[in-house]
């Protein structure tokens, strides 16, 4: 945050000492209250850049200061004049406390001195003032702690609850509790918003949970922000009461375009002190092989990486354990020691495993590698860990079940002969995808959601599945065409109303002439008729002007008292009246327009279908139930040969209806059943790109995912600009184009302006649909979702620095198939790509597929 210096009086500082040091202190804030830290900052300049000068001491009476550390800024600058180069070197050291007053009034900030050998500044003493902030009647805070003691090292739960009845502009937090040195802080995992809280001299990342709840008839919105502490020594702890500070909603007004906007004010809550008793581990009941598990829950569980083995031959252990506790810290206990392994029979690593956390699954993972010294060993016993219950408050041991072995000469046979459909291998150029039909399922699929969509539904496309270029032209085209023909419109009305006018004018004509009237009547109405006509038409000195004397001299004519116009005259008014009609307009340019309105969407709706091949529902039926009596078979074998055959029936109705999500993912089902992962992968990528919201392909993407080897990189969940723009996950790229061009049109409709009375209304309305508009289809447009995306369908491939099989690795391990990648460049039969964690490498073009196909 930008520091601002002290705006207020008596804070000016000046300095003394050498004219080449400066001092000068600036806050954080505007505005300085009671009960509430802010950081105040001073900065010394003119110093050398080393040695750094030592913080100086602050302590304002009636303030609690903190040190937060220093932080130095240095500049260089070089100039060469003439040949001759100047350096200049420009070090600023900015030290930093968090000052929290403790009561309203005026404090003194005591003159402080930095000094650097010879070098010294001081500055002169200031103030500042503290007020107080309005204490809130509907809005509370309160810390929520256990109501028990806790233990040291014990995990336990702490959150902080604020209930509000108004709208929130900003706010802060002051949580005693985060001040505790000897306090550890965890964010639990939520995924969801988070917030940021001071904590001693740092911060701590809290996630944010929100509800409603209604007390006495109010509501109020319920903010949680929990957090996972844990106590590294015993003692008591008498905690000050939480406070909070808010800018709240205390009124509205019209802003100079007359929109509506809140006004607000600052307002406080505190909540109640709180104690938090911490106890020592109890020494009585203390197994010997307890380390450090503190928890609830906790179990053990070992897996080999063979059964069948000869004195002396390694076996790869892998150690789960699972618990509701630390596990950061959790150190695995001594394989060698009393509820470990026996000596007698095997021999332990010295040194101790390094285990891997993984927060979703709550467990941890230790790798380690043993040997077998006797035949004698028939089993890995169960290995014991004890761990401390915090809520029984008494010490507890779990084992592992016992894994069976065969110790004996002869061959060796790995688990991966067991259970994996094949050893990895190498592939070269020309390698081919491995056929999932040469081989069983990689494992079992207990927790896979193997279920077959609706019949109704399967081949049912996803809204918006496919960005049509002729509907979407059409959403873009016609509000533009309907705008530009109501600009032409009403820029014709005039010429419209003098068409009519004229029109009129000349019915008026021919009426007169037709009336049968004495020429002495008649003659003065045809006069005045034919003028109306050519004032209409535009044309004033069209009238002959001896025909206009002729008319006025026979309406004075008392020899014209009964007979008709003559014949002559009759006719000259005619020839006049029809010069007059042929110079009325052509048709304008709306009819134009309209004619090229006409034109265009004769031509957008005349472009090329899509094709599309309707798979036929023989084909279909036939899939499903192979599936299904894959389903039902008992011999492993022939059940993944019944796999591979649905595998391959979906894909190829799969390949003509690639909008159909329900389709692909019962595709990728078949193939994860014939222990095909990449094929699988593949299918339930490609319905995630079609449908993001789709539950099945979503839950078995996550299960593959979580079953993967864990030196695999995984593509890594989504950040902060993910959670502001949440709406990209449920929305495909092409679902975000049809929802663009669907606001770009109501945008478009609501700024033509139909009415005067509403045009002002309706263009601001026009603002969203444009904001939507932008949005989408910018999002669209910029999408790498499934550009590059790709997944590896050859298993054992290695991943290799350049673009020959005689390269080497770049990656220390060969990929499984279902490894998600990045496609960067084709080359030949080769693909550059990079693994989810960043790798780059190449790999053969044939073992690649890419997601958007």
């Amino acid at each position: 945050m930008k520091a601002r210096a002290l705006a207020i009086a008596g804070l000016a500082l000046g300095c003394i000492g050498a004219s080449a040091q400066s001092l000068r202190l600036e806050v954080d804030t505007e505005e300085i209250h009671a009960g509430l830290p802010f950081v105040l900052s001073l900065s010394a300049s003119g110093f050398e850049e080393e040695p750094e000068p030592a913080a100086p001491e602050l302590a304002i009476e009636g303030c609690t200061v903190t040190y937060l550390g220093m932080s130095p800024n240095v500049s260089r600058q070089i100039q060469i004049v003439n040949g001759e180069r100047a350096e200049w070197t420009d070090v600023t050291f900015v030290y930093r406390w968090r000052v929290q007053p403790d009561r309203a009034g005026r404090y003194a900030v005591p003159p402080l001195t930095v000094a650097q050998g010879i070098r010294e500044a001081v500055s002169r003493a200031a103030s500042f003032e503290a007020t107080d902030v309005e204490q809130a009647t509907d809005m509370f805070v309160r810390m929520l702690l256990p109501d028990r003691p806790v233990w040291v090292g014990e995990t336990f739960e702490a959150a902080v609850e604020w209930r509000i009845a108004r709208d929130v502009e900003s706010y802060e937090f002051v949580v005693p509790l985060f001040d505790v040195e000897h306090l550890r802080f965890e964010t639990p995992p939520d995924g969801g918003r988070t917030v940021t809280l001071p904590a001693g001299t740092g911060e701590v990342e809290l996630p944010m949970q929100r509800d409603t709840v209604v007390e006495d008839g109010v509501s109020y919105t319920r903010l949680r922000f929990p957090a996972r502490v844990s106590a590294g020594r015993p003692g008591t702890l008498d905690l000050a009461p939480v406070r909070v500070a808010a800018r709240l909603q205390s009124g509205t007004y019209r802003d100079t375009f007359g929109f509506r906007r809140a006004r607000t004010a600052r307002f406080a809550a505190r909540g109640e002190r709180r104690r938090l008793v911490v106890r020592a581990l109890p020494a009585a009941g203390r197994p010997p092989d307890f380390v450090n598990a503190i928890g609830t829950g906790f179990s053990i569980d070992v897996a080999a990486s063979r059964s069948v083995v000869q004195v002396g031959d390694p076996i790869a252990l892998t150690v789960v354990v699972r618990g509701d506790g630390d596990l950061d810290g959790l150190s695995l206990p001594p394989l060698d020691g009393s509820g470990g392994l026996p000596p007698e029979y095997f021999s332990v690593p010295d040194t101790p495993p390094f285990g891997v956390v993984d927060e979703a699954a709550n467990a941890k993972t230790f790798d380690v590698t043993v040997r077998v010294r006797s035949v004698e060993a028939s089993e890995i016993p169960p290995v014991a860990l004890s761990y401390f219950d915090p809520v029984a408050g008494a010490y507890a041991t779990v084992r592992s079940r016992p894994v069976a072995l065969a110790v004996r000469a002869g061959d060796v046979i790995g688990a991966a002969d067991v259970t994996a459909s094949r050893a990895p291998v190498e592939v070269g150029a020309g390698a081919r995808a491995t056929s999932p039909s040469a081989a069983p399922p990689t494992g079992s699929l207990v927790g896979a959601d193997m279920s077959l969509s609706a019949p109704a539904l399967t081949l049912a496309p996803a809204w918006g599945a496919q960005a049509l270029r002729v509907p979407i032209a059409l959403l873009y085209l016609l509000p533009l065409l309907g705008a530009a023909l109501h600009f032409a419109w009403m820029r014709t009305s005039g010429r419209r109303r003098r068409g009519r006018e004229v029109a009129r004018a000349r019915r008026a004509v021919e009426a007169e002439l037709g009336s049968g009237a004495p020429a002495r009547e008649a003659a003065p109405r045809v006069l005045r008729a034919l003028r109306t006509l050519a004032a209409a038409a535009g044309r004033e000195n069209a009238i002959d002007g001896a025909l206009a004397e002729r008319l006025e001299t026979t309406s004075f004519d008392p020899n014209a008292g009964s007979a008709p116009l003559d014949a002559e005259t009759i006719a000259t008014v005619r020839e006049i009246v029809r010069e007059l009609r042929a110079g009325r307009e052509r048709p304008g340019a709306a009819a134009g327009l309209a004619m090229t309105v006409g034109a265009a969407l004769c031509l957008v709706s005349s472009g090329p279908a899509q094709a599309r091949s309707e798979a036929s529902g023989s084909a279909l039926e036939q899939a499903r139930a192979t599936y299904g009596t894959a389903l039902a078979e008992a011999d492993r074998v022939r059940r993944t040969r019944l796999f591979a055959e649905a595998e391959r029936s979906f894909r190829a109705i799969a390949a003509a209806r690639p909008d159909a999500p329900d389709l692909l993912v019962d595709w990728g089902n078949a193939a994860l059943g014939a222990g095909d992962r990449g094929r699988a992968v593949l299918a339930w990528r490609r319905a995630l790109a079609v449908d993001p919201g789709n539950e099945r392909a979503v839950r078995n993407l996550a299960w593959v995912r979580d079953r993967g080897p864990i030196w695999l990189p995984r593509p890594a969940a989504g950040g902060a600009l993910d959670s502001l723009l949440f709406w990209r996950g449920r929305l495909s790229v092409a679902q975000r184009h049809w929802v663009g061009a669907g606001a770009f049109a109501l945008a478009v409709a609501l700024a033509i302006p139909w009415s005067r009375r509403r045009a002002r209304t309706l263009r601001r309305l026009a603002v969203v649909p444009f904001v939507v508009w932008v949005t989408a289809t910018g999002s669209a447009l910029l999408s790498t979702e499934t550009s590059g995306a790709a997944v590896l369908l050859a298993d054992g491939a290695v991943l290799r620095s350049a673009d020959s099989v005689g390269a080497p690795p770049a990656f220390g391990n060969p990929l499984p198939s279902g490894t998600e990648l990045a496609v960067l460049e084709e080359r030949a039969t080769w693909v550059r790509a990079a693994l989810a964690d960043g790798t780059q490498g190449w790999l053969p073009a044939s073992g690649v597929a890419r997601v958007g196909s």
